[in-house]
């Protein structure tokens, strides 16, 4: 085994082990395209993969309206480059190669149920030694490594928005907004699986307080067990769903909606992140229960 090859799985190993909220993630490391995975370079390009993967999403009872169903896919999208990228950062501080060439998706019913990548190659910090001995690029602080995080992250974003607004199930603005409200879940998540959660929250301000398309306000509250969650700007929709439940905070028929789609304001309600995992298996998509407040959330699109 080559030293890129063992410094990647080294981490990967980690990832493999991480629990927390009753699941863990998948993320592998494949050499080439196996039968059920999607090359995501493809997926970015290709506007017929995309309807076919939206065709595919589905709620518990029956298929949800389409706005709704293009809310599910973005989220999940969001939260699968999350939980690839943050679970490399909060672990280890690495970075792995996400350009759209070297990573795949396995699909379950048109969502994201695992990434991998197909190299080695990852950014490190200089005082990873082994990392740097195997090739690995070397950078002087976790901010700079989180720097080129988001640039890759809004990469693998854009096209999946970009295709969404097009065809006028969702506001882009809207969009971007709850892409980072899902990527903010997924590190809490990361800090809670690698405890590491103060490093979880520093990245997560210093990624959403950037100027760009990712920015929210970074705010937290507890549940009643102490754990921190992230309170959301936008709202899932859930609660519109077929068989959809909230839990009283969502926006019900008739309330005033407020000003603007994505008005940063402090959510009135929270959400807990909805992936389960079953033992032996890649994640599900399980509906989830609805207590967020936005302004995207009464529009109806």
């Amino acid at each position: 085994m080559s030293p890129r090859s063992d410094a990647i799985d080294s981490t990967l190993s980690s990832i493999d082990s991480a629990t927390a909220d009753g699941y863990g993630i998948h993320v592998l490391r494949l050499d080439e395209t196996r039968p059920g995975w999607i090359d995501v370079e493809e997926l970015l390009k290709s506007d017929d993969l995309k309807t076919a993967l939206f065709a595919r999403v589905s709620g518990l009872t029956e298929r949800p309206a389409d706005h709704i169903c293009a809310e599910w896919m973005l989220e999940n999208w969001a939260r699968a480059i999350g939980d690839l990228a943050g679970s490399f950062m909060v672990c280890h501080r690495r970075l792995p190669d996400l350009a759209p060439a070297n990573l795949m998706i396995a699909s379950q019913k048109g969502l994201a149920a695992a990434t991998a990548v197909k190299s080695g190659a990852m950014s490190v910090l200089d005082s990873d030694k082994k990392a740097v001995k195997g090739g690995a690029m070397a950078f002087e602080d976790w901010q700079a490594l989180a720097d080129q995080m988001y640039v890759r992250m809004t990469e693998l974003l854009g096209p999946v928005i970009v295709w969404i607004d097009r065809h006028g199930f969702r506001p882009e603005k809207t969009l971007w907004l709850a892409a980072a409200d899902r990527i903010a879940q997924s590190l809490v998540w990361s800090g809670r699986a690698f405890d590491q959660r103060e490093f979880a929250l520093k990245l997560t301000g210093y990624l959403m307080a950037k100027d760009g398309p990712l920015s929210i306000p970074v705010e937290r509250d507890e549940d009643e067990t102490g754990e921190q969650y992230h309170l959301r700007v936008t709202c899932c929709l859930a609660y519109r769903a077929p068989g959809g439940a909230s839990a009283g905070l969502a926006p019900s028929p008739g309330t005033p909606e407020p000003a603007l789609y994505g008005e940063r304001r402090r959510p009135i309600g929270r959400r807990r992140l909805p992936f389960v995992q079953s033992k032996g298996t890649i994640w599900s998509w399980r509906l989830p229960t609805c207590n967020c407040w936005s302004s995207s959330a009464s529009s109806g699109r």
